[in-house]
């Protein structure tokens, strides 16, 4: 019986080492397959495509810095203000709304310039559903009613 069992045991534990080495190479594989495939634009830009990109990304990173420092300022104001779970999340869903905006003014900057060099424009991730939604904040548990607390 001990036997059986110990050889049992054994069995499974040699049957976990090629599982986890195929699980593994199966990471290096799609990692390697995303690096080809995803945005590499260093390697495909020439030294001046790179140096006008660079010039575009540092130019809106300074002149928005004011539009970023209102948003969280605008946050935090509304974050002290509120005085229920729905306000604060309201802020929160607020300030979301302008960071993405204000990230959308960025892709729409840049690509001005990628079509200026004859290449491709960045996809708009809003058009995809990459969007947690109400159902994400369901995950820390029912919303409490002002008559339950």
């Amino acid at each position: 019986m001990e036997f059986s069992m110990n050889f049992s045991i054994r069995s499974k534990a040699l049957w976990l080492i090629p599982c986890f080495a195929l699980a593994g190479s199966a990471f290096v594989v799609r990692d390697a397959e995303a690096n080809k495939g995803g945005q590499s634009f260093g390697a495909k830009l020439s030294e001046a495509q790179q140096q006008k990109l660079f010039e575009t990304r540092k130019e809106w990173e300074l002149s928005s810095a004011d539009n970023r420092i209102a948003i969280i300022n605008d946050s935090q104001n509304c974050i002290d203000a509120a005085q229920t779970p729905e306000a604060f999340r309201n802020c929160k869903q607020k300030g979301r709304q302008s960071h993405r905006a204000l990230k959308e003014q960025r892709r729409k900057k840049i690509n001005v310039t990628l079509k200026s060099m004859g290449l491709e424009p960045m996809q708009s991730h809003l058009k995809h559903g990459h969007r947690k939604g109400r159902e994400n904040n369901q995950r820390i548990g029912p919303k409490l009613r002002s008559n339950q607390v």
